[in-house]
């Protein structure tokens, strides 16, 4: 812990030293990165889409994009620029780090060209060592490194849920983490070693960065999670100190509210980055002093000398974002203090305490106060709908058949069991008789086996007609043709596509799109809007993603925790204090 403390005071004082060159350095990273890194990539993006005539990405045709000629060179072109700017980005904050634990001048244009002599490794072999080495990086970068292109680098929810779901994928997940941190831990002086040392490779410093980490395992462990730990507590600090005039001035002159709100999450985003940018420097000045043994803090050889002129320009254009963070916050908050009116769709049913898509799950959903209730139907061998929702029955049965294969008689005498509770599987009639009587209504979604009859949607339509429900019910798929189909049989029908994956604007002649909540963007929700198409983002089980979706006022929210959103909106329906507001949107972006 001595040593430990001994790197941190060394790290920092090299940082406040050098503060005008993180200070530069930063800067032109974030502009090059939104100026340059950002606009390419869409640029790049649209144009592939225009060669292979594609309007958006999805699950049905992302294969065949992804093997045309063209979009794979463009892939390529793309993984080179990103591979090239993490590659300045670090290798600039290790070689900084480098010369500064050593006392030795340095000039930006000198580290400039010791980093461009190995961009010829990204033009060989070695490039495969590089991108395999940030892809094993990349979910753990996106934590140490939030603020870089790994921000928005995730796994989906819905795979995530779908893997803990059971005993196996909860210890294949635990494996992959296990594996993912060795790897990380085992790996992470490749790059600094790398970045450093002029003539070696990249699977030399892998090779080294081995044996280094064997030696220094704990000790680096040690430094990162206390740099983790203090990071977080200056965070925590810093917000609560600036929050406390806005939660007074919310009681005592609820008039200044607004204005107050707005400034501070201003000053609460700036001071995010610069401490965001601080991990970054303390994280490139740990990892060097760790890997070539410099803990010691000693008075060094020179010290830079920043004019004061050097301040003015800086500050200014600080002020300058600053009022125009506020200003853009008044106007954003303003607009959050409408309530919303986000439906609340129970993931087939509420599975909390019952199984899944059984009609127990369906009367705690509406008693809960669900807006809607999701469920899942198939058509059985002898053409009926049956509510379940996998092709066979081993996950929640335990027993060997195929849905496709039963008559819907056989399917209703078995039981089902998840989570330690047990019950009977129903007809889509069993469904909408109960959910008449409850008063409510059902979103259906229509999994498709490949062994339907012909007259599947008729029978569909003249079912929900039988029982009065055309206008008031929807029914989606992820099959987009016989959704299209189903809106021409029944144009008073809601009629919705689901979709996994979705890159790219979206043009349907749907009445609404479920979407997984990865691929869910501003422009996005934007767009449907204008469209008159509603947007479920689907599951949502975090609290973050509720609160998010649910003050973006998206047309509805699916999740297996009704109660908890409908919480969350009554919240919001009560116009909760800015206070609150304010700490939900630093959750977001940070």
């Amino acid at each position: 812990m001595h040593k430990a403390g001994q790197v941190m005071r060394h790290a920092i004082y090299n940082i406040y030293i050098y503060r005008i060159d993180y200070l530069r350095i930063f800067a032109l990273t974030r502009l090059f990165q939104f100026l340059l890194i950002v606009p390419v990539t869409a640029i790049v993006f649209k144009l592939m889409l225009r060669v292979t005539g594609y309007t958006h990405i999805t699950e049905q045709n992302i294969e065949s994009f992804m093997v045309h000629p063209f979009v794979i060179s463009m892939i390529i072109l793309l993984i080179m620029l990103i591979l090239l700017f993490i590659y300045y980005e670090m290798g600039f904050l290790f070689l900084m780090a480098f010369y500064q634990q050593r006392g030795n001048r340095y000039r930006f244009r000198h580290i400039w060209q010791q980093l461009n002599r190995k961009v010829i490794s990204f033009f060989s072999i070695q490039v495969i060592f590089l991108f395999i080495y940030i892809a094993f990086l990349l979910p753990l970068a996106s934590f140490i490194f939030p603020l870089t292109l790994t921000q928005a680098m995730s796994i989906p929810h819905f795979l995530t849920d779908e893997i803990m779901s059971r005993l196996s994928g909860r210890l294949l997940y635990a494996t992959v983490v296990i594996v993912l941190i060795i790897v990380w831990v085992r790996s992470i002086f490749a790059l600094p070693i790398f970045t450093i040392q002029p003539r070696i490779s990249l699977f030399r410093s892998l090779i080294q960065s081995w044996r280094l980490s064997n030696r220094k395992l704990f000790e680096l462990i040690g430094i990162l999670a206390l740099l983790v730990a203090l990071h977080l507590l200056v965070m925590i600090g810093i917000t609560l100190i600036s929050t406390l005039p806005l939660y007074i001035l919310e009681r005592l002159i609820p008039s200044t509210a607004l204005v107050t709100a707005g400034i501070t999450l201003a000053f609460l985003e700036l001071i995010f980055i610069m401490l965001f940018s601080l991990l970054q420097a303390m994280f490139s000045q740990v990892m060097v002093a760790t890997a070539y043994n410099k803990p010691i803090l000693s008075k060094p050889r020179f010290t830079p000398k920043f004019k004061k002129r050097h301040y003015k320009p800086l500050s200014f254009i600080v002020l300058v974002v600053f009022i125009v963070l506020s200003v853009m916050n008044i106007i954003s908050l303003e607009k959050s203090v409408y309530a919303p009116d986000t439906k609340i769709i129970a993931h087939r049913g509420y599975t909390t305490g019952n199984v899944e898509n059984t009609i127990s799950g369906l009367v705690s959903a509406a008693s809960a106060g669900a807006d809607l209730i999701e469920i899942d139907i198939q058509q059985t061998v002898d053409g009926q709908f049956v509510v379940f929702h996998d092709q066979t029955l081993r996950r929640l049965t335990g027993k060997n058949g195929v849905i496709a294969n039963m008559t819907l008689g056989e399917l209703k005498t078995l039981t089902i069991h998840s989570n330690g509770f047990n019950d009977k599987i129903s007809s889509l009639d069993d469904f909408i008789e109960i959910a008449k009587t409850l008063n409510v209504s059902l979103l259906i979604e229509l999994k498709v086996h490949g062994k339907e009859t012909e007259d599947l949607l008729p029978k569909l339509v003249e079912k929900l007609k039988a029982y009065k429900v055309l206008d008031t019910y929807y029914v989606q798929s992820s099959d987009p043709q016989m959704m299209t189909q189903l809106k021409k049989l029944a144009p008073n029908l809601r009629v919705g596509i689901v979709y996994a994956l979705n890159i790219g604007p979206m043009d349907e002649t749907v009445d609404f799109i479920a979407l997984e909540e990865a691929w869910v963007t501003d422009q996005l929700i934007a767009e449907l809007k204008q469209q008159k198409i509603d947007l479920f983002v689907w599951t949502l089980n975090k609290d973050r993603s509720l609160h998010e979706f649910i003050r973006k006022n998206v047309n509805g929210v699916i999740t297996d925790l009704p109660d908890m959103a409908l919480d969350i909106r009554k919240k919001q329906n009560e116009r909760e204090y800015f206070l609150q507001r304010i700490l939900n949107l630093l959750q977001f972006m940070f």
